[in-house]
């Protein structure tokens, strides 16, 4: 609430409102500037990247025993998890696609029977936002039993589950292979988006047709490849795989802990949720203060802009990093509540001051101090 002022006090606090002006219309003149000569990318800022790394999904995909009684376990593991991509630039008639890939893990059991095992395997894949216009969307969560029926690469050649590349030479052979395609579970993802944007954990089930095949390992570009050649082993005894497969945003520990991020959502209509979320996970309150700090113009920008050159910041501690580093004729003080995300912004006393010259000396000559 404003206090009680008189005429006076009320121009006074008005013309304390006014010196905000000043400093804003000098970073508008180097916002200008910087438009047609930039200094640096803001997209290559760290607290950019830091935020775009933690929109990522990561996915951990594992297998539980009680959805797949079935299948003997022998007959399954040893089981090999990679994340990869078919090429574009090779196809041959007799071979389903050739694979690349850049990394691979190694199950030995079901989830959830001791440290000492390995038991599932974790890849990171682009946001839901830029998933579908990616290339990210063509990739394939390649499943690979070996089984009985071929070589057992063993746990010396892995480090914490992840196959190092000299043992993936092995891979060739005889085997049991399945896929899931990324795009596919983009479907799934989309349908739970509010619920990766709030920090939880979104877990799946998916059916895998397990298909006898031969193994062929190919290099391509210096990059590891594989394929499958079906023609190469009998055709029959495939079988289904029930494949966990648990998505949370790579950021979801940050944002559990984040007291903002408590709210309830309860009142929200579903269909409005995502955008609720979105919205307002960005949300910022700048309150101004001015005639000494008594009185506050509060305004309230949307994913993480700052308020004086707009520029989007992707998160809270990017934004603090942009204020103090490009704005530093303000002084700012950043707060968390349940309720709101807010930074105080009040007028450096020292900041803006105006030198002046001996009379009759050419400025040109003149030092100034900045």
């Amino acid at each position: 609430m404003c206090p009680q002022l008189s005429p006076d006090e009320k121009l006074a606090s008005e013309e304390s409102l006014k010196l905000y002006c000043r400093p804003i219309e000098w970073y508008n003149i180097i916002q200008h500037r910087a438009a047609k000569n930039p200094t640096f990318l803001q997209r290559c800022l760290d607290y950019m990247i830091e935020a775009r790394r933690k929109k990522r999904i990561q996915l951990t995909v594992s297998l539980s025993r009680g959805t797949n009684t079935a299948c003997r376990e022998q007959n399954i593991f040893p089981l090999y998890v990679l994340l990869a991509t078919p090429t574009s630039n090779i196809s041959l008639e007799e071979h389903p696609p050739i694979y690349r890939f850049s990394r691979a893990y190694f199950l030995t059991s079901f989830g959830g029977f001791g440290s000492k095992d390995h038991t599932k395997a974790t890849f990171v894949i682009p946001d839901i936002e830029n998933l579908a216009s990616s290339r990210a969307s063509n990739l394939n969560i390649i499943i690979i039993s070996r089984g009985q029926v071929g070589e057992d690469i063993g746990e010396n050649n892995c480090t914490g589950g992840h196959l190092e590349r000299s043992a993936l030479q092995k891979l060739e052979g005889k085997c049991f292979w399945g896929n899931i395609s990324i795009n596919l579970l983009r479907l799934s993802l989309e349908n739970h988006a509010s619920t990766l944007n709030l920090g939880h954990t979104m877990k799946l089930t998916s059916t895998v047709e397990m298909r006898p095949s031969f193994l062929e390992k190919k290099f391509l570009e210096q990059d590891n490849c594989l394929t499958f050649c079906s023609h190469k082993v009998d055709a029959t005894g495939s079988y289904k795989l029930q494949v966990g497969i648990s998505a949370q945003e790579a950021g979801a520990r940050d944002i559990r802990e984040n007291p903002y991020s408590s709210y309830s959502y309860s009142d929200v209509p579903t269909p409005s949720l995502p955008r609720i979320v979105r919205l307002r996970a960005g949300n910022v309150h700048f309150n101004c203060k001015y005639y000494k700090n008594t009185m506050q113009k509060t305004e309230v920008t949307e994913d993480f802009a700052c308020p004086f050159c707009f520029v989007k910041c992707g998160s809270y501690k990017g934004l603090g990093c942009h204020l103090n580093s490009s704005h530093d004729l303000f002084h700012f003080e950043f707060w968390i509540s349940e309720e709101r995300q807010a930074v105080d912004v009040s007028l450096k006393a020292d900041a803006w001051r105006i030198e002046l010259g001996p009379e009759g000396v050419d400025p040109i000559h003149q030092t100034f101090s900045y």
